[in-house]
């Protein structure tokens, strides 16, 4: 089974369906009333292959914390989980698909699991945690 026949919005034509895309049901992405503040994760790879989604919406009154946050995290240093950038792949490893809109300013990232540390590591947590406070999460195809 392909990795696109995992993800339930996945693109036939998209060489990567993992990836949170802008339109996106799952990330709201289309919707014209966007939030000031949203942040997808989507976790893919492992033995099974399985990805599994989080989003995080937070109100205006815990934006700055958000954005110092997202702020912190290496968005112009891109990543590789085939090992291209120095790294080497890990085999059934995860690979995390990160991406951040504040207002109209996306960023977004590929990280693979051994490099989801400092920053990456809080937002993705951070992230994670929201979910489970709001109860919204996501846990991919079923």
């Amino acid at each position: 089974m392909t990795k696109a026949a995992h993800s339930p919005n996945a693109d036939p034509g998209d060489p990567d369906p993992a990836r949170p895309r802008a339109d996106d049901p799952v990330s709201g992405a289309a919707d014209p009333a966007l939030p000031a503040l949203e942040v997808d994760v989507a976790r893919t790879g492992g033995f099974a292959g399985i990805t599994r989604r989080w989003k995080a919406q937070p109100p205006e009154d815990e934006a700055s914390d958000w954005i110092s946050l997202i702020d912190r995290c290496p968005w112009d240093h891109p990543r590789s989980s085939d090992g291209a950038d120095g790294g080497a792949a890990m085999p059934d490893g995860f690979v995390w698909w990160i991406r951040a809109s504040i207002g109209a300013d996306p960023r977004e990232a590929e990280v693979p699991d051994g490099e989801l540390t400092g920053a990456w590591r809080e937002l993705v947590d951070a992230v994670r945690e929201w979910n489970k406070a709001v109860g919204r999460s996501s846990p991919g195809p079923r």
